[in-house]
């Protein structure tokens, strides 16, 4: 067992960086990833089986969860039911780094929002 320590290096877009904890800890009953979104926000989407627990590290977030919004600060944490849609949004000033867990651990789980 190893002490990782958790910065988001791998880029996904100009704005979004992550570090999948999930590959470097070899777990295998959920996903946990640590993002950190410069600004902007991510795409609407849903996961059919995951549930998500989302933790603000550092900067503040607006979660969009179906037709409710949450204004999520540093420390504070939401839970994302599955096949609810939602968007995470960095109001904050500076980046946003926040912490996802998702259980079970399905692959190919998400579907996008289109339009």
């Amino acid at each position: 067992m190893d002490v990782v320590h958790a910065v988001p290096t791998e880029s996904l877009s100009e704005k979004l960086s992550v570090q999948r904890l999930s590959d470097v800890l070899e777990l295998s009953q959920m996903r946990a990833n640590v993002y950190t979104l410069a600004e902007g926000s991510m795409l609407r989407h849903l996961h059919r089986e995951q549930e998500e627990f989302y933790l603000v590290l550092d900067g503040t977030a607006m979660i969009d969860v179906d037709e409710a919004r949450y204004k999520v600060g540093e420390r504070d944490a939401l839970a994302v039911p599955a096949r609810a849609w939602h968007r995470v949004s960095n109001v904050g000033v500076g980046p946003l780094t926040f912490l996802v867990v998702a259980a079970p651990p399905t692959a190919d789980d998400a579907e996008i929002a289109t339009g």
